[in-house]
């Protein structure tokens, strides 16, 4: 199991490193964080973003998932994550 820190507004939170088919680091995040760098909802005039290093926190991230998913085995997280990306993971 990979993980990574994502430092946003002084508050670490813990992410995983996954490898795709193409042996590409990518780094999934837990909704905590995605809680706290979108707390807005989408609107016309709103991208949902808390500010604009929430937006450069978020181009990092490949995909969110329930944080209790990220403690599972990587075998585990990658058939979760197959079922919404399966031409990233065999």
């Amino acid at each position: 199991m990979t993980t990574t820190e994502i430092n946003y507004k002084g508050e670490d939170y813990t992410c995983r490193i996954v490898k795709s088919n193409d042996g590409e680091d990518l780094i999934i995040a837990g909704t905590r964080l995605l809680d706290a760098i979108m707390p807005y909802p989408i609107t016309d005039s709103c991208n949902g973003f808390a500010d604009r290093e929430a937006e450069k926190v978020d181009e990092e991230i490949f995909f969110y998932t329930s944080d209790s998913d990220l403690q599972l085995p990587d075998n585990e997280l990658v058939a979760i994550l197959k079922e919404s990306n399966p031409e990233w993971f065999e």
